[in-house]
């Protein structure tokens, strides 16, 4: 009985690095854009190729915790008429 290792893909593109990191394709080459996550490209006109080690790191770096939600700043609620105003998060 032969074994065989199927050879796991360190780098992917980006359709597959966005299902990967569970967020639109869009969403993703603004992250590149911004240099929040980075890339490799052959030249000019290949595509772009992700790391997956640096979509993991992407994920560590962007978990939080519900001691997280003390500090962030309260969601605007709409109104019926469609005006946003403040609105306090609780946590209990």
């Amino acid at each position: 009985m032969a074994t065989t290792t199927a050879m796991q893909r360190r780098l992917v593109r980006t359709k597959e690095a966005a299902t990967y990191l569970s967020m639109s394709e869009w969403k993703l080459r603004r992250l590149i854009q911004d240099g929040t996550v980075p890339f490799v490209q052959d030249n000019q006109n290949a595509p772009f190729l992700l790391d997956v080690r640096d979509l993991d790191a992407y994920i560590e770096n962007n978990k939080h915790s519900g001691a997280d939600l003390i500090n962030m700043p309260p969601l605007p609620a709409v109104s019926s008429r469609g005006e946003a105003r403040a609105h306090s998060r609780r946590v209990e």
